[in-house]
């Protein structure tokens, strides 16, 4: 196994390879901003060496095989200089480009027309990234961050309505994914690294990577009988459940507009304390619709779940980056139950001195 960490200024002339470091530790996770953590010898490097918004990839070697790690590469944030064992050394912190979404909020009050969007979900985000990273608006040029482009609408999530105003943009559409994923439908974003410099913002729908499900054709199969699956847990969880809404839109007191929706089926299973209220502000909608539609969102948002989680264990037989990837789709049996789990976050820590270490963090629900 072989890392190399391509460096480049934040203007993205190249400044050179990087292979002689001590430590490299990587963390990417779906719907969140990934972290670079490296430690590298002092001897060759100064003060002056590392800038905030230096540019970062890091390719990792397997089978003969140098690929873009996570497709994604990596903004200099921090640095640290220290003496540990007698040694001088500095700590280089990155962020991947998801980080770019932190960098922006949606520049627009709430009844603007950036900042009330409806559509499908993944159209909704991708509109809100447009329209904060790349658009000028005519009056703010500056506000548009180079290199960035955005996938183009399929229409392939949930529908759904959104006020946005004055909201950040990374806060936003992870609320978004994570409702449309809430509501039965597997939504994820990433920012994804398209050339040197250039990036694209890209929802995924289904799941982010390959199906290795059951049903694909192509199955990963995972559990503890094939030595591959560690500390696997499988929870059924009703304590956080709404299943009776009173969704309020628009006007005040016995004016105001109530939509009720309920889950009969949730609420009468033989418990006679089991219908939940719960009361959803949807004042910023502008029709009876969208509150309406708000209300079975948090419905659907607010249901019971059965939760599979567990380490994937990298084997000869099943390898990360040659049989699964970030974000694929796997099978995994553990309780006497099998549910499709997401490969949804993948820690690799790398050292001179021992060699790689992979942690893969496996998630999926029962439908």
């Amino acid at each position: 196994m072989r890392y190399q960490v391509d460096w480049y200024s934040p203007d993205l002339v190249r400044i050179g390879t990087l292979q002689a470091f001590n430590t490299l530790s990587i963390v990417r996770t779906e719907n969140k901003v990934g972290a670079l953590v490296m430690t590298l010898p002092l001897h060759g490097f100064n003060t002056n060496s590392f800038k905030v918004g230096q540019y970062l990839e890091v390719w990792r070697e397997t089978h003969g095989v140098s690929r873009l790690f996570g497709e994604t590469a990596y903004f200099v944030q921090d640095w640290e200089f220290y003496s540990e064992g007698g040694q001088h050394l500095v700590a280089v912190y990155a962020k991947d480009l998801n980080f770019l979404l932190d960098t922006r909020i949606v520049a627009d009050p709430p009844g603007g027309t950036r900042a009330e969007l409806e559509s499908y979900a993944d159209n909704v985000m991708k509109a809100i990234v447009r329209n904060e990273l790349l658009d000028a608006h005519s009056t703010s040029p500056e506000r548009i961050i180079p290199g960035v482009s955005v996938q183009p609408n399929v229409s392939q999530s949930v529908e759904l309505y959104r006020g946005v105003g004055w909201q950040n943009v990374l806060e936003a559409v992870q609320d978004i994914a994570g409702s449309a994923t809430e509501q039965g439908t597997y939504t994820v974003f990433d920012m994804v690294r398209t050339g040197v410099g250039t990036f694209e913002f890209r929802t995924y729908v289904g799941q982010r990577g390959t199906n290795h499900s059951r049903t694909s054709g192509d199955v990963r199969l995972v559990g503890e009988i094939y030595g591959n699956l560690e500390d696997p847990k499988l929870g059924t969880y009703h304590g956080e459940e709404r299943n009776y809404i009173y969704c309020g839109g628009k006007g005040e007191g016995a004016e105001r507009y109530i939509k009720e929706v309920s889950d009969p089926a949730r609420i009468g299973q033989g418990y006679p304390y089991n219908r939940k209220e719960m009361f959803a502000d949807a004042r910023n909608q502008d029709t009876n619709d969208q509150v309406d539609t708000d209300a079975y969102a948090v419905l659907a948002d607010n249901k019971p779940k059965v939760v599979m989680t567990g380490k994937l264990l990298d084997t000869p037989g099943m390898q990360f980056g040659r049989d699964y990837d970030f974000g694929d789709v796997v099978s995994v049996e553990a309780f006497n139950t099998a549910i499709d789990c997401h490969v949804a976050s993948v820690a690799i820590n790398y050292a001179a001195e021992g060699g790689e270490t992979i942690d893969i963090s496996l998630r999926g629900e029962l439908e």
